[in-house]
């Protein structure tokens, strides 16, 4: 299961939605999770571009047995 969170852009641009893998504390684009609620985190709809392209890899990905 994957968890969306909101963060710092890498880039430094402001808030961001990451994706974290199940019982993980890393993004999927390798930001460490550092904290849960994020001021502002309703006011963004933007994501993270490494964070989506590796999520939508995973789905795209053969089913695992």
């Amino acid at each position: 299961m994957h968890e969306m969170w909101v963060g710092v852009d890498a880039a430094g641009g402001g808030l961001v939605w990451h994706v974290l893998a199940a019982d993980t504390a890393a993004t999927l684009c390798g930001q460490r999770r550092q904290r849960e609620g994020v001021a502002g985190h309703d006011s963004t709809d933007r994501h993270c571009l490494e964070c989506m392209t590796a999520f939508q890899d995973f789905l795209q990905a053969p089913a695992r047995a």
